[in-house]
C-alpha cells in the first residue's frame, strides 16, 4: 500500500474515530455504555496516528495522538494520555517543533502530577534538544536542562542530574556566564572524586573550571588551580592541571611559542605528545574545547564553551600572523 492509501485509511480511521466519539454523547449511550464507546475511540484515533506516521504525514499524526489523549483524560487514564501527548510530541518533532514542546509539556504536566519526576525530567531534556538543535534558543534550552537537573535531584538520580548540569555548565560559558559555569564544574567535580568510579572524572571537571576563571582573571586561575590541588592532590599530576600551569605561565611571561604550543596542544587534546585521556576517549567530555587563532579564543567544533583569552601581546601575535595567512581579511 502507498502513502496515498494509508493515508486514506487513517482518514477513514479518524471518521470513524469520530462518530464513536459523537455516539457516546447520545441520551441511550450515556446510560448504557458511553464510556465503552470512547476508548473504543481512543483507540481507533491511536490507529490512524500509526497509519498517518507510516505515511510519513507527521503532522496528522501528531493531532491524532493528541486526540486520543484527551479522549484519555475526558476517562481519567492519566497515563495514557501522558503517554499519547508523548507519541504525539515524537511525531511533530519531525514537522512543528514548538508543537512537539507544547505535546511534550502536556505529557510533563501529568506525569508531575502523577508523581513520576524522573520520567519528566527526561521529557525535559527532549524540550531541551529540541531547542538546541531545531529553534536553536540555549537560553530556554538552559532552562529545561536545569529543570531537568532538579527533578533526577529529587529522585536521588545524581549521575543523571549532573549529566543535565555539565550541559547548563557548557552553554553558561557559550554565553559567558562564567561564574555560573565554574560553579557547576567545582560542584561536579567535588562529587565525583568521592567516587571511585568517577574519580577519574574529577579532574577534566576541575580543568575546565580553571579555564573559565582564566577567561575572568589570569589570579583567579592560578588561585582555583591551587584550591583544586589542595582539594584533589591527583589533579596535580594530571596532564590537565600541567597544561593548566604552563598556559598561565606562557600568558604571565608573554612568551608566544609556549603559549602557542599550550594552545595546540589544547585544541588538539594532547600535551608533549601524548594523549590527554585513554585512546577512544574525549579528553575531556561534554563539551570539546578547541582553539580559535584567528580570534585569539578558545571556541567549541560546534557547542560547548567558548573561552575569550585575555588580551596582550599573544592575541596581538595571533592576529598578526592570521593576517599574514590571510591577506584581505
Amino acid at each position: 500500500m502507498d502513502n496515498s492509501g494509508k493515508e486514506a485509511e487513517a482518514m477513514a480511521l479518524l471518521a470513524e474515530a469520530e462518530r464513536k466519539v459523537k455516539n457516546s454523547q447520545s441520551f441511550f449511550s450515556g446510560l448504557f455504555g458511553g464510556s465503552s464507546k470512547i476508548e473504543e475511540a481512543c483507540e481507533i484515533y491511536a490507529r490512524a496516528a500509526n497509519m498517518f506516521k507510516m505515511a510519513k504525514n507527521w503532522s496528522a499524526a501528531g493531532n491524532a495522538f493528541c486526540q486520543a489523549a484527551q479522549l484519555h483524560l475526558q476517562l481519567q487514564s492519566k497515563h495514557d494520555a501522558a503517554t499519547c501527548f508523548v507519541d504525539a510530541g515524537n511525531a511533530f518533532k519531525k514537522a512543528d517543533p514548538q508543537e512537539a514542546i507544547n505535546c511534550l509539556m502536556r505529557a510533563i504536566e501529568i506525569y508531575t502530577d502523577m508523581g513520576r519526576f524522573t520520567i519528566a525530567a527526561k521529557h525535559h531534556i527532549s524540550i531541551a534538544e529540541i531547542y538546541e538543535t531545531e529553534l536553536v534558543d540555549i537560553e530556554k534550552a538552559i532552562a529545561h536542562y536545569e529543570q531537568s537537573a532538579d527533578y533526577y535531584k529529587g529522585e536521588e538520580s545524581n549521575s543523571s542530574a549532573n549529566k543535565c548540569l555539565l550541559k547548563v555548565a557548557g552553554y553558561a560559558a557559550l554565553l559567558e556566564q562564567y561564574q555560573k559555569a565554574i560553579d557547576i564544574y567545582e560542584q561536579v567535580g567535588t562529587n565525583a572524586m568521592d567516587s571511585p568510579l568517577l574519580k577519574y572524572s574529577a579532574k577534566d571537571y576541575f580543568f575546565k573550571a580553571a579555564l573559565c576563571h582564566f577567561c575572568i582573571d589570569m589570579l583567579n586561575a592560578k588561585l582555583a588551580v591551587q584550591k583544586y590541588e589542595e582539594l584533589f592532590p591527583a589533579f596535580s599530576d594530571s596532564r590537565e592541571c600541567k597544561l593548566m600551569k604552563k598556559l598561565l605561565e606562557a600568558h604571565e611571561e608573554q612568551n608566544v611559542d609556549s603559549y602557542t604550543e599550550s594552545m595546540v596542544a589544547l585544541r588538539l587534546g594532547r600535551s608533549g605528545g601524548s594523549a590527554l585521556a585513554p585512546q577512544g576517549q574525549s579528553w575531556c567530555s561534554e563539551p570539546h574545547l578547541s582553539t580559535s587563532e584567528d580570534q585569539g579564543s578558545l571556541s567549541p567544533p560546534g557547542e560547548g564553551i567558548r573561552l575569550h583569552l585575555p588580551a596582550g601581546p599573544v592575541a596581538h601575535h595571533h592576529a598578526a600572523a592570521h593576517q599574514e595567512d590571510h591577506p584581505g581579511r
